[in-house]
Parts: structure tokens; sequence; C-alpha cells
């Protein structure tokens, strides 16, 4: 009984082996290769698709007496940009707006009355790489760098399977052509399906020396981390795209604090080529006297209590229509 268990012990560990090995040969193309074949199914967006992603937001801050602040968020990207509002109208705290248009990236103030800046909105302003590469956001971003790889000409490394929050996923390392400068880039993807179910940006600073040893010793480098976390995966169109989203801002040094956001998708919008930031009533109308397909297909929407209204059930480029 002992040497029949031996025996299957040696075929497990035979067949574990060239899986392991696999994942270590694999390089960033094919990484990449598989992870756009898993998100697209084969049909990639067309280049000068738009899209809406709008939900709800929760925020956890370490500031007192804030608790849990309620909100709304919308994602909008595009060709020529893309911007992440999040609200939470409070006197506190009134909201985030992370913009990238025509070449320029814009963090706006959390409190406009007070004229500052929030501590992720800080780190995004030091590092703006992560708005106007298209990071922020992973799939749900239209400019999503990995469906465009020959055009952005990132720096990618593979590094195999690597533990993040008790996973064993595929770590991809992203260099951005321009730029990025000490920020780390870490993207990973689940080993079954190539989803992109996490971010991670991190950086360090280095503390000014003190006007004593003494005082130079008690001041820490500090230490800044974001990760974003995608899960609840949903086909929506032709397109397999998550419907959860949190973002966690860490600051480490003398102290430590958190910061973080979980955002519910409850409905994406894709819409026609025009101008994604300029989205008034005017600019719709004009766009839609010039396209021959209507200017927005709602693709996917869902109430907040959970019930799901498809329209149309299964999404039918409209430029694919022959009348």
């Amino acid at each position: 009984m002992q040497r029949v268990c031996s025996v299957m012990g040696l075929v497990a560990a035979a067949a574990i082996v060239p899986a392991i090995t696999a994942a270590q040969k694999m390089t960033p193309e094919e990484l990449v290769k598989l992870h756009v074949q898993g998100l697209t199914a084969g049909v990639v967006p067309p280049p000068d698709q738009a899209r809406e992603v709008k939900g709800v937001v929760s925020a956890i801050t370490p500031a007192r007496a804030a608790g849990l602040l309620p909100g709304t968020f919308t994602l909008s990207s595009g060709t020529t940009g893309s911007r992440l509002i999040m609200r939470f109208d409070t006197d506190r705290y009134e909201g985030e707006a992370f913009t990238h248009e025509g070449g320029k990236v814009d963090i706006a103030n959390a409190d406009p009355r007070n004229g500052s800046r929030s501590a992720i909105g800080n780190f995004l302003a030091r590092n703006l790489v992560i708005v106007s590469e298209g990071l922020l956001g992973g799939t749900l971003n239209t400019r999503w760098p990995l469906l465009d790889v020959a055009g952005r000409r990132p720096r990618l490394n593979y590094n195999g399977l690597k533990a993040l929050g008790g996973r064993e996923l595929h770590r991809l390392r992203y260099r951005a052509k321009d730029n990025q400068g000490s920020l780390e880039v870490e993207l990973y993807f689940d080993p079954a399906s190539y989803r992109h179910v996490a971010s991670v940006y991190s950086s360090s600073q280095a503390q000014a020396l003190g006007a004593t040893i003494e005082s130079s010793s008690q001041q820490a480098d500090q230490y800044y981390r974001i990760e974003e976390r995608f899960g609840r995966f949903e086909q929506i169109g032709t397109l397999t795209l998550p419907r959860s989203w949190s973002i966690r801002f860490e600051r480490s040094g003398n102290t430590a604090n958190e910061w973080k956001y979980d955002l519910t998708v409850q409905a994406i919008e894709v819409t026609g080529p025009n101008s994604l930031l300029k989205n008034s009533s005017e600019s719709r109308e004009k766009a839609e006297a010039l396209l021959p397909f209507p200017l927005a297909v709602t693709l996917f929407q869902r109430s907040a209590k959970g019930s799901q209204t498809p329209e149309p059930a299964l999404f039918i480029d409209p430029r694919t229509v022959v009348p």
C-alpha cells in the first residue's frame, strides 16, 4: 500500500511540474495574448469606441468621525482620454476627479473650497502615468494599455506565479515608455482565465535629514501603495468585465494610514467617437446627426437592488447592422 501511495505521489508531482515549468517559461507577449483573448473572446473593440461605467462607491478614510461615506462614480474613457469621478458631496470630502485629456493629466482637489487634494490625489499627482497610461480602472477603461502594446511600447517583464492576497497569480511588471520614474507597476492575472484581477502601484520617498543625528534617526522613509482589485466578472456584450472594483491606498512611515474605495458597477454604456469629455447635449446632437448609427448603446444595466435589465441582451455593434 505504501508503495502504491508513493507511486501515486510521484505521478501527481510529475503532473504539477510541467504546469509550473510552462508558467515560468511563458513570455510577456504570450501572457498578454492569452489575457486579450480572455477579455475580448477574439473580438477587439473598435479603437474609436468610448465607454461609460457608472455605479456606487463607498469610501473609508482615516479622518476622524468620517465613517463610511456613500457616493457614486463614473469612469468615462475613449480615444481622447479618460476620467474617473467619485462624488461624496460631504463637508469633509467632496470627491475625486482624475482626468486625462489631450495628453494632459489633471488631479482635482478633493475639496475645491480649501484648495487641497486628498492623499490618494497627491500620490496620483506625483505619478501621473497611472492615469495617462490608462492603467487606472483596469479593463473597465477602454484605454487599457494591454489592448495596444504595439502602440504604447511599454517594457514588460513576466515574473511567473506570485502570491497576492493569498492567491497565486501571474505577475507582469509594466514600465511605460516615458514618465514612470521610480514608480513600480505590477499587473496580476488569474492563472485559469487570464483575467486581469489586480494592479499594484508602489513607490517610496526618502526623508530629509533632520537638524541633529537624533532627529534624523527618528524620521522614517515614506512608502506609498495603491492596490486595485477586480472581481465578479460577467460577459457583457463581447467583453468579460468586472462588476466589482476596489481601490486601496496605503501610506506608511512613522505612522500608517489607509484609504479604501469599494466600487460596484451598475451600468455600462458604449458611446460613439465624439470627444469623450465634451458630452453636452449639443455635442451629442451634432454627433448623432453625423453618425449612421446610434451614439449610445447600453450593454449592461443593473438596479441598486441587483436586478439586471440588459438593453439589448446581446450587444450588436450598430455599425455592423445592414439596413
